[in-house]
């Protein structure tokens, strides 16, 4: 392996760390679990042109609906659990509820899809779910059926979309 190919596999591996970090100091400075991100500190965070990690198929109830859509996730482990990061792949977003285990946001729908009727759930972990009807997205993290110790640490929106930070331990 060249040199130049392992700088950028070691820049492809640490960058995510980096940016996580980052992510954190930027959240962690504020005394409320609610926060506001830039576009450009989303950016740092998840990359202007990535792609979500983890894609939910929709299933179509009524009208015409995105195929899929994506969530961003990030898992930091540490000794007996890990630190979980979703950034969802929807704009505009508001938060409309939360609790230490479940938390709800609200986006309009792009033009094309105000019609849709349809949901989307999450394999693994079966926390995050979408729904979408009356021309909005709601996404909503529920850890109320989790088998592990799990509490929502920080939640808010970064260059419009909603993100959440959650625990899980043993």
């Amino acid at each position: 392996m060249s040199s130049k190919s392992l700088k950028h596999l070691t820049l492809d591996l640490v960058l995510p760390f980096v940016s996580l970090g980052i992510l954190t100091a930027c959240v962690q400075g504020k005394s409320e679990t609610t926060t506001t991100l830039t576009q450009a500190q989303v950016e740092t965070f998840i990359g202007p042109s990535e792609r979500p990690n983890m894609i939910l198929n929709v299933k179509r109830e009524a009208g015409v609906c995105p195929q899929t859509v994506g969530i961003w996730t990030f898992l930091l482990p540490f000794e007996g659990g890990a630190e979980h990061t979703a950034v969802a792949d929807i704009r505009n977003a508001k938060l409309l509820a939360s609790g230490e285990k479940f938390l709800e946001y609200e986006a309009p729908l792009r033009q094309s899809y105000v019609s849709c009727v349809g949901s989307a759930k999450s394999e693994r972990p079966r926390v995050y779910s979408l729904q979408f009807r009356n021309g909005k997205a709601y996404f909503r993290l529920d850890l109320n059926q989790a088998t592990l110790n799990t509490t929502i640490t920080y939640q808010g929106t970064g260059g419009f979309r909603p993100y959440v930070r959650w625990i899980a331990a043993e």
